[in-house]
């Protein structure tokens, strides 16, 4: 059996909320869901697996369908998310255009809310619910058995699923392979923030125990499952390996079991290893000796959402963190040598243009290497978008109606309740505009670029963000 796993393109995506002068400039990131299912496929008896990651390579719907006709691919998997649902639906139309026979199954968050929508699309014979290394690996270990007898989290298009509906989480996080990196193109992916490539993404763990109303990746469950400090260690040795230069990593929080951040730090010097790595941590979680261990060990960067400057909102968030913990945060971390990135929002629930203001002060006192102020979504399954519902807020089931007819041209929900969304735009590209002119944040960028190319890469989106037009989405 010959199986084919697709990050599809983003040629017609949902446009963000963010300035296009952010949007052009971010980076290329491995799809690292389907390189964690193409690793579980792997040493399967006559099972042949590849991957293709459009977006990297620049391949169109049509060009995958090409593939699909030369290798005479079984099974296409395509990853779903929904700000790439249409070009995931372009895919799985044009491989059933171009060879007919062959089962295209849809994974994915947004799978996994929408299944029955996305079943009824047309192109999709099948969908993932959940975690799908296991569920997956049994389908086609059992094909195709498995086609009336599905293993959980599979739904076939005319109704029949395994039990249960979606696959349970996976526990023993250390018996998973490691992502299948070496079928990916690892030269290509970098990161803006970086001078360093290529770099790649790794998960630590999944699951987050924190109670946010914005967070949108239910599929991986609330509660913490974290991989053995050895076990991510050795991932990581794998990588530098194969001559990637800096890993990112992308655990919903990774600094939840502070004893585990250090163990992993202890390990990385006691192996010599030397590769960057960067996280994304709360506030709350370590102690000055931490980031100092971790900086030793070669983190680089941190990334904390600090989310608002408005103590009020902050606490309507549901985040667990004070303003007081994240002064003490940044201090901590800037004194370590590590560079820090902090995530605000802007149109919250309550927000005010005081209360917008209130978040710029902070951005600007806490002073972070890079600041990325983003509009509110509330995503589907959130408690924020059911939240928008009840209030009349968001004045319909938006997210239902475009999962059941998606369209490029859809725009996602804004909490318009004291400002409206051209308010909310405009002062977004405020902050921007404010944080990014101050002369230290500017003499910053060029003293830690890094290289001639690190330099252009920051000078070009400082002058998208020095020239932004206020209220431009």
């Amino acid at each position: 059996m010959k199986v084919l796993l697709v990050n599809p393109p983003a040629k017609r995506m949902v446009r963000s909320i963010l300035p296009a002068e952010v949007e052009a400039e971010r980076g290329l990131f491995p799809p690292l869901g389907v390189l964690y299912l193409a690793a579980s496929l792997r040493g399967l008896a006559d099972v042949t697996v590849h991957v293709i990651d459009a977006q990297a390579e620049g391949l169109a719907a049509d060009d995958v369908a090409l593939r699909v006709i030369e290798h005479e691919y079984d099974v296409v998997g395509v990853t779903a998310l929904t700000f790439t649902l249409v070009d995931a639906m372009d895919v799985a139309l044009a491989v059933k255009a171009a060879r007919p026979g062959t089962v295209v199954i849809a994974g994915g968050p947004h799978s996994h809310i929408f299944p029955e929508a996305t079943l009824g699309l047309g192109p999709f014979d099948a969908v993932c619910r959940g975690e799908g290394e296991l569920s997956l690996r049994s389908l086609i270990a059992g094909w195709p058995g498995t086609r009336d007898d599905p293993p959980p989290g599979i739904w076939w298009r005319g109704g029949k699923k395994g039990e249960p509906d979606a696959a349970p989480v996976i526990e023993a996080l250390d018996g998973l392979p490691f992502p299948a990196r070496r079928l990916s193109r690892v030269e290509l992916y970098h990161s803006v923030l970086s001078g360093l490539r290529p770099i790649t993404t790794m998960m630590s763990s999944r699951g987050c125990p924190f109670g946010c109303v914005f967070c949108d990746r239910p599929h991986l469950g609330k509660r913490f499952r974290p991989r053995s400090a050895t076990n991510v260690v050795d991932e990581m040795e794998e990588a530098a390996g194969l001559g990637i230069k800096e890993i990112v990593f992308y655990d919903d929080t990774f600094t939840v079991d502070r004893e585990r951040v250090r163990q992993i730090a202890e390990l990385i010097l006691t192996r010599g290893l030397r590769v960057a790595w960067d996280v994304r941590a709360r506030v709350s979680d370590l102690e000055a000796d931490d980031y100092k261990l971790c900086r030793r060990a070669g983190m680089t960067r941190v990334h904390f959402g600090v989310e608002s400057g408005d103590p009020e909102l902050l606490k309507s968030l549901r985040k667990g963190i004070t303003i007081g913990q994240a002064r003490e945060a940044f201090k901590w971390a800037r004194e370590a040598g590590l560079e820090t990135l902090a995530y605000f929002m802007a149109g919250l629930p309550g927000e005010t243009g005081e209360t917008m203001q209130r978040t710029l002060e902070l951005a600007i006192e806490l002073s972070p290497d890079y600041a990325h102020f983003s509009v509110l979504i509330p995503f589907p399954g959130t408690p924020v978008y059911q939240t928008g519902l009840d209030r009349g807020i968001i004045r319909s089931d938006v997210w239902s109606e475009f999962a059941a007819a998606p369209r490029p041209e859809f725009t996602p929900p804004v909490w318009e309740e004291n400002l409206n969304k051209a308010e909310i735009l405009a002062g977004l590209a405020r902050m921007y505009r404010r944080f990014y002119r101050q002369p230290r944040v500017l003499a910053r960028r060029i003293k830690r670029a890094g290289s001639v190319a690190g330099l252009a890469r920051g000078a070009r989106l400082g002058l998208r963000i020095l020239f932004m037009r206020s209220g431009r989405p």
